[in-house]
């Protein structure tokens, strides 16, 4: 029996290089930007209401997900859900909602709504999750407006 643990991570953790490489051989920068802006203190998901966590199957890190205040926002209570990735072998076992649900969990304590910058072919996953789409912002693709 498979067994999903998710927890808090740092660029550090034990697979984290792993999982890094797979997603620049599929094309994903997320988790290069991610690790360059941890080791340049730029963004340590600790400021208030903010967080990084790990997807562990059966002891492997194969996801990862954080929330932000969004910085490219002028409302002071934006969220962003940064850097989701989940390892290609492990896709469609719903890790990705997982991460994505853990994440939000206690969101609308810190945040109004979140934004995310999506590619294409994650407009459904976010969709599923409630999210809607936004077209008249550079810098974001998909909202979600936080329940209080």
């Amino acid at each position: 029996m498979s067994r999903l643990l998710i927890e808090p991570i740092t660029p550090e953790e034990p697979g984290y290089i792993a999982l890094k490489t797979e997603s620049i051989t599929l094309n994903f920068n997320m988790l290069r930007r991610l690790e360059e802006n941890w080791q340049r203190g730029e963004n340590r998901f600790n400021a208030p209401g903010e967080k990084l966590l790990g997807a562990f199957l059966n002891g492997k890190l194969v996801g990862v997900c954080g929330l932000n205040r969004d910085p490219f926002s002028q409302q002071p209570r934006a969220g962003r859900i940064r850097h989701l990735y989940v390892s290609e072998k492990c896709r469609g076992l719903g890790i990705g909602k997982q991460l994505l649900t853990v994440v939000m969990a206690d969101a609308s304590i810190w945040f109004d709504f979140l934004n995310t910058h999506a590619p294409d072919t994650a407009y459904g996953f976010y969709r599923q999750a409630g999210f809607t789409l936004v077209s008249d912002e550079p810098r974001v693709t998909h909202r979600l407006f936080c329940a209080v």
